[in-house]
């Protein structure tokens, strides 16, 4: 099997459910073994199989025909959409809850445990509820908008199997984690507008009655909220192009490190101050009275050592040389 039809399948493979992958990718492969064998005798050119390829046309919608009815979005995007829903659904919830617990023992009002329980419930579904409608609106743009979004990438100029990116080139966008991280991006951005709104940090999603709030910087706040938008913007324009430039990733490396900073600010700092008001005794255990510098430096080596080490698996990349094209003939 040539390296070419191997790229294809791959990217074809990018746009299938995990639980069908496997057997359309063999069943592509075969299809266009069958195809090669039919045409040629022998051997076929590098030419040649992308001929082949050419005709079956673009690899998402080459996915796209495996798809049946779908709901919501098309066959295309529907299973992305599915899995970032999925893990959304896992993250949002605990952490809504834990955050609403944690403010209940750290805050000045007294409550039973069952009312504890219904509003840390509440509050969890208005998180999820939000967090789902964000990602539900971003993939019905994508959908809607596909013929706008081949213009803006150039696909509208025709599928090119030679331009085909290699299977394992880590300038490759994963869809998965980009699309995830558009979502995520800005279901954040939408509750950071809501804390810009009332002055501060609250966990009850009402501008009318928004509860108790914690002050924060507003220069601060902003500045986070100017970062995620430029992280979203960032995961969107690669989604797109398919691909990560050299400096594409530095600047995502470099919002990486200055976003933990406005963190610092604007959520770890805040919180903190009312943890150790609440329980002066900790300010003086080691790491627990620095929590958060710890947590700020932590976050700045961990961008920085993950940003340089995609950046360097980047810049010393080899591709692969151009494969032979053996085909097996009958």
């Amino acid at each position: 099997m040539s390296e070419l039809i191997e790229r294809y399948v791959h990217q074809v493979g990018r746009y299938l459910p995990n639980k069908e992958r496997e057997e359309i990718q063999a069943e592509l492969r075969s299809q266009i073994q069958d195809q090669l064998d039919d045409r040629y005798e022998g051997a076929p050119t590098q030419a040649d199989v992308a001929a082949v390829l050419k005709e079956l046309g673009d690899p998402r919608r080459m996915a796209t025909s495996y798809g049946g009815e779908q709901y919501l979005v098309g066959p295309d995007l529907y299973p992305v959409m599915m899995m970032v829903l999925r893990r959304g659904w896992v993250i949002v919830p605990p952490v809504a809850v834990l955050v609403h617990v944690l403010a209940a023992l750290l805050g000045d009002e007294s409550g039973n445990f069952i009312n504890l329980l219904l509003e840390a419930a509440a509050g969890a579904f208005q998180a999820t509820f939000i967090f789902t409608g964000i990602v539900v609106i971003i993939f019905a743009i994508l959908q809607h908008s596909g013929e706008d979004l081949d213009e803006i990438t150039g696909n509208d100029q025709g599928f090119d199997p030679l331009a085909l990116p290699e299977v394992n080139d880590p300038a490759q966008v994963d869809r998965f984690e980009s699309v995830f991280g558009i979502a995520f991006g800005s279901f954040a951005v939408v509750v950071m507008l809501y804390f810009l709104r009332v002055g501060g940090l609250t966990l009850r999603f009402n501008l009318a009655d928004p509860g108790e709030v914690i002050p924060v910087p507003v220069p601060w706040l902003v500045a986070l909220i100017a970062i995620v938008i430029a992280q979203v913007v960032l995961q969107l324009v690669a989604l797109l192009r398919g691909r990560w430039s050299v400096s594409m990733w530095l600047l995502s490396t470099t919002l990486d490190i200055v976003g933990p900073v406005a963190l610092y600010f604007v959520l770890w700092l805040p919180l903190a101050e009312r943890f150790y008001a609440a329980v002066p005794q900790l300010v003086g255990v080691p790491f627990i009275g620095r929590g958060p510098e710890v947590i700020l430096v932590i976050s700045v080596i961990i961008a920085l050592i993950e940003g340089i080490t995609k950046l360097v698996k980047r810049l010393t990349y080899r591709h692969s040389p151009p494969a032979s094209y053996n085909v097996k003939t009958n």
